[in-house]
């Protein structure tokens, strides 16, 4: 049984350790310009908060139930997204991959849906007829994608099985003798956990659902890498070197002495069996085309994937045309800046310069680092402009891991619904020296504020909603918000010279290009090499081929909250106000994209039809 949520606790955590900090702008927590306040301030926030009413109403209690009993089920299901979300009750133990253990779950699931089917949506209120629609399709998809996620994205270099236990162990709390004990039983149980993931993908050999050999030589020096280091070196046990005060020091050192053994004869040994597993069995099977489509039944499986990702009913020609038309549009703006820098010969010339000017370059990681930590800082400042409401939870801002830096991309971890753990923006800061300032304007505000972090954060602090909603992802909003938040540079004030206009475009239209390859791959024929000569980056390419229809979810999700955002002004004209624009957007959390249209309908459908025509001048029109 879960227990009762504790009051959420936001502290500001170093980038180095887990004591508090004085310096926010030294350490890189970022925390929102309405959340550093004095005494009296968080006296008066208290008292209004709880004067707001909440989002939901009490709805059908029974309903209620359901949604809290699937909660349950769903993070003991899944210890690993629970350890993500701040809860620890299940940190001793990774989830059961086993045959029997995956049969009993999609029964689990199936009673779910029978249970939903008690309730009628159109005798539901607004939020609780959200929350139905929400999780029965949560519930359907993956029911429907159940043989997908363990037989073929288990083989993945970025949110693979090996990759998975190294960001959870990263993730567990480590301020308690008990949160150590925690990591030592998930070290324990590594063997177990590979003997599983090895069976399942037994059964992936026998039903013909499997990557191709170049994911496979990824994921295998990924091992490798991950494997190779020692005890002291790992970054698996990298909170056994920094213990915090309230662990007295004889317990700290058999704490280390533990999980050093356990690295030696639980770690090593496990990492070692997959391996040879992948070697000697997998790769030889692995399948001959680099398409998802080339397996049998593949046209489905990346039918599935479209659906899933983008939430919608498109078609892989379509999503193709689709990526063409955006690449072409921003090519010309690109031209436009470049001309007016100086560069006649267009956006590419500028572009190499930007790209070969050491000027533009980073000197080492840390450079980098300070560079996007002090980027964040800038937005800050402007973000009531465009918000009414901004989340309390802070972020920090990492770089990857040097196992995996030269094959995984900037991502972002949210923080756990407590507050204990900030969020963090996981930065790849591989070469450094080959790497230009120009685009990363649009990737701190794709990663942090106004994008990842705003988003996720403000979801786990919606009110009266159930518990799921508070995790729940659609691919298409969460990635679509993000690179919505990339267009807001100009009006937070970040876009102030030509690189940075130019390295927002040059972003958008790697998302754009997305569209054309991700597709190309899997339903057009191309090859390996054709999308790396239009996209300019091998390991992205590489990612697409393992992940099928994940890269589409961006400019999907983006093109539908523009246009969204330009039918809302159009209505409102003169008094629009992308304050509440943005409030309509978020205020549900994720949604797929047609539900999020249909509500924010409701928004636009408020507008006075006497109001001013023509909309304030955004640049989106």
């Amino acid at each position: 049984m879960l227990r009762a949520r504790a009051r959420p606790r936001y502290r500001a955590y170093s980038l180095f350790g887990r004591e508090r900090i004085d310096s926010g702008r030294r350490q890189g927590i970022v925390m929102s310009p309405q959340h550093a306040p004095t005494a009296a301030v968080l006296r008066i926030v208290a008292f209004l908060m709880l004067c707001v009413p909440a989002i939901g109403q009490q709805g059908d209690a029974v309903l209620h139930r359901l949604f809290d009993a699937y909660y349950a089920e769903h993070l003991r299901e899944n210890p690993e997204e629970a350890t993500s979300v701040g809860l620890t009750e299940h940190d001793t133990r990774w989830r059961d991959w086993s045959r029997p253990a995956r049969d009993a779950w999609r029964a689990k699931l199936a009673g779910f849906l029978e249970e939903l089917d008690a309730f009628p949506l159109p005798e539901l209120d607004v939020q609780d007829r959200i929350s139905a629609t929400l999780l029965r399709k949560q519930i359907e998809t993956e029911l429907e994608g159940m043989a997908y996620d363990a037989y073929l994205l288990r083989v993945n270099q970025l949110f693979g099985l090996h990759t998975v236990v190294f960001l959870t162990m990263r993730e567990m709390p480590a301020r308690t003798d008990t949160d150590y004990e925690n990591m030592l039983a998930r070290l324990r149980a590594l063997p177990a956990y590979i003997e599983q993931n090895v069976s399942a993908l037994r059964e992936a050999l026998d039903a013909g659902v499997l990557q191709p050999k170049l994911v496979v030589d990824t994921v295998v020096a990924q091992l490798e890498a991950q494997s190779k280091p020692d005890a002291a070196n790992s970054p698996l046990l990298q909170a056994f070197s920094e213990f915090p005060e309230t662990v007295p020091e004889a317990r700290q050192r058999e704490l280390a002495a533990e999980a050093r053994q356990l690295y030696r004869d639980a770690f090593r040994p496990a990492w070692n069996i997959l391996k040879e597993f992948l070697i000697e069995e997998y790769e030889p099977r692995a399948r001959a085309g680099l398409a998802v489509t080339s397996l049998e039944g593949g046209d489905a499986i990346y039918r599935f994937f479209i659906r899933y990702h983008t939430t919608l009913p498109l078609s892989p020609r379509e999503i193709h045309e689709t990526g063409l038309r955006e690449v072409e549009r921003i090519d010309r703006q690109m031209d436009r800046i470049a001309r007016e820098a100086g560069f006649e010969a267009g956006a590419d010339a500028y572009e190499r310069h930007l790209t070969t000017d050491p000027r533009y370059l980073f000197q080492d990681k840390e450079t980098m680092l300070a560079y996007h930590r002090d980027v964040a800082l800038r937005v800050s400042p402007g973000l009531t402009r465009l918000f009414h409401k901004l989340p309390r939870h802070p972020f920090g801002i990492r770089a990857i891991p040097p196992d995996r830096e030269a094959s995984s991309a900037s991502n972002y971890n949210a923080p756990s619904v407590d507050g204990t753990r900030p969020g963090w923006f996981n930065l790849k800061a591989y070469m450094p020296q080959e790497q230009s300032r120009f685009d990363k304007p649009a990737l701190v505000l794709h990663e942090t504020n106004p994008g990842h972090h705003l988003q996720i954060a403000t979801q786990l602090e919606l009110e009266g909603l159930p518990e799921f909603r508070r995790i729940y992802r659609s691919t298409a909003y969460v990635e679509g918000w993000a690179l919505y938040a990339e267009t807001l540079g100009d009006e937070l004030g970040v876009y102030d010279d030509a690189p940075s206009r130019f390295g927002a475009l040059e972003s958008e239209r790697f998302r754009a290009r997305r569209l054309v390859v991700d597709t190309g791959l899997h339903a057009m024929g191309w090859t390996r090499q054709r999308a790396i000569d239009y996209l300019g980056d091998a390991s992205e390419v590489d990612r697409y081929i393992a992940w099928p229809g994940q890269a589409l979810a961006y400019k999907i999700g983006q093109l539908k909250i523009l246009a969204l955002r330009a039918e809302a002004c159009r209505a409102y004209g003169a008094a629009f106000d992308v304050r509440d624009f943005h409030d309509a957007v978020l205020r549900n959390g994720p949604l797929p994209l047609e539900l999020l249209a249909e509500q924010v309908g409701e928004y636009i459908a408020r507008a006075d039809p006497s109001a001013s025509r023509g909309c304030p001048t955004d640049g989106l029109e």
